[in-house]
């Protein structure tokens, strides 16, 4: 096998058959791991299937170990890696975060072999092996990096407040008798446990002020860490919000790129078009739209087929065509029944979006217009080619 080829095969991002059969196998490998690391820590279970058990955590390791090799001989082969030599590529590779998870993932089976049995309870690291695959939690770590100055900003506040907190129960609470823990207070730096679980709101109950001045300033301190948290939700909240819009607005340029109605239109108004435009995947036989019920949106064939049922017969709508918008137009109930052909994926624009669109697209509003008032009483299934950018359906 190529090096290419290995690395698209490892690459989370490819669809190939290859790839996908890898992925499974990946993910099984590291739920098994994870599983075996959990019934080793069941002392009947250990005692009755050891053997079997460490044998399938070695092969678990083996898996990891065998992966590692290969996204190091595929390194080079990354983007931008043609532009420097193998050996500085791989070397880089091993340094990146993704590669040193990767040598982590190594290292509970390097470990079992040296420490016995007591190696494997480091199998909990095989569940960082999905990061690599979870386009959310990728999303995240670019949040918190994007918002780190702001999280770094509340941070402080919290260390500050914590401190403060720690050095006034200090001061109220230290020639006060505590029963259940009579170092609670005794200096500050053991103040800070009872600091923590109270800014917390958590109130272990292990640790309780006895004095009036004492209790008033838990209160203060809950109030206070109840704030700071609901900072860092909601700069994490607005930051991840803001990468999902980000997400599904390149998705969706891309998408109407290819639809071959809006090649000419330049990439300002596809910028502007993709902000009205929802992209919805429509698996095999689904019913996109009904015969009779009331129109209020419109959809563009960004990849796919659909089947358009007409009274007369049925004819079939491809990539860069468009159906429902007579309904839209006109007002009047759907005259046709639209199932998924094949798999696709259409650009669904809302009724509102597309008076919007007409307003701001003169000549957009022309074509969809002519082809609403072209087909109006007309169920002749006559299908209408792609770059006309024509439909013959409401």
């Amino acid at each position: 096998m190529d090096r290419r080829r290995l690395y698209l095969i490892l690459r989370p991002e490819s669809t190939g058959t290859a790839a996908r059969i890898f992925r499974v196998l990946h993910h099984v490998m590291a739920a098994l791991g994870i599983a075996l690391m959990l019934i080793v820590t069941v002392e009947p279970l250990e005692q009755a299937y050891g053997a079997g058990l460490a044998g399938g955590f070695y092969v678990v390791a083996a898996f990891f170990l065998l992966e590692y090799v290969l996204r190091l001989i595929a390194a080079p082969e990354a983007p931008g890696g043609q532009h420097r030599g193998e050996h500085q590529t791989r070397l880089a590779w091993m340094f990146s975060l993704g590669g040193l998870f990767d040598l982590a993932a190594v290292m509970p089976g390097v470990i079992a072999l040296y420490y016995g049995p007591d190696g494997t309870l480091f199998g909990f690291i095989w569940a960082f092996k999905y990061v690599r695959y979870s386009p959310g939690l990728a999303s995240l770590g670019r949040v918190i990096s994007h918002a780190r100055h702001a999280l770094l900003s509340v941070l402080l506040g919290f260390c500050i407040v914590l401190l403060s907190a720690a050095s006034l129960a200090y001061l109220l609470e230290r020639h006060a008798v505590h029963p259940g823990d009579p170092g609670a207070f005794k200096s500050i730096p053991a103040a800070l446990w009872w600091g923590i679980v109270t800014m917390t709101t958590t109130g272990y109950g292990d640790v309780v002020p006895q004095t009036f001045a004492g209790r008033a300033l838990s209160g203060f301190v809950m109030v206070g860490g109840i704030l700071i948290f609901a900072l860092w939700t909601g700069i994490l909240v607005n930051g991840y919000a803001e990468e999902l819009r980000r997400r599904d607005f390149l998705r969706t340029w891309e998408l109407v790129a290819k639809v071959p109605f809006f090649h000419n239109i330049g990439a300002a108004l596809i910028a502007e078009v993709a902000r009205l435009l929802r992209p919805r995947d429509y698996p095999e036989g689904t019913i996109i739209m009904r015969r009779g019920e009331a129109g209020d949106c419109m959809y563009f064939i960004a990849d796919g087929e659909v089947e358009v049922r007409l009274q007369s017969g049925s004819i079939y709508l491809g990539s860069g065509q468009f159906f429902g918008e007579r309904a839209l137009v006109t007002g009047e109930p759907r005259n046709a029944t639209v199932v998924a052909a094949h798999t696709c994926t259409l650009l669904v624009l809302d009724i509102v979006d597309f008076h919007e669109l007409l307003a701001r697209q003169p000549e957009l509003a022309r074509i969809i217009r002519e082809e609403a008032h072209r087909r109006l009483g007309d169920d002749v299934p006559r299908p209408v080619p792609a770059l006309e950018a024509d439909a013959p359906i409401s």
